[in-house]
């Protein structure tokens, strides 16, 4: 259990990480970039990516207050 998700931990943080490169780096296809009206379809994956990015985030924030807990009780369990 705890191995899983550690790698559910560590597959998230790599998607945040690399949609955090696209969104700083590429930032004409930001939701709020340019004042001037933008094309649809630069709108829509904008906010997908942004979306998918803070999905991602709270799967590592979910995962890492698991591992604590799992641990916090395996701790308790051994001691005498």
């Amino acid at each position: 259990m705890l191995q899983r998700l550690v790698y559910l931990i560590a597959g998230s943080a790599a998607i945040v990480a690399v949609i955090s490169f696209v969104l700083r780096y590429f930032s004409d296809i930001g939701p709020v970039a340019n004042p001037e009206p933008q094309s649809v379809w630069r709108f829509e994956t904008a906010f997908l990516l942004t979306a998918t990015q803070w999905i991602a985030l709270a799967v590592v924030a979910l995962a890492a207050v698991s591992i604590i807990v799992l641990l916090f009780r395996s701790a308790r369990t051994r001691a005498p």
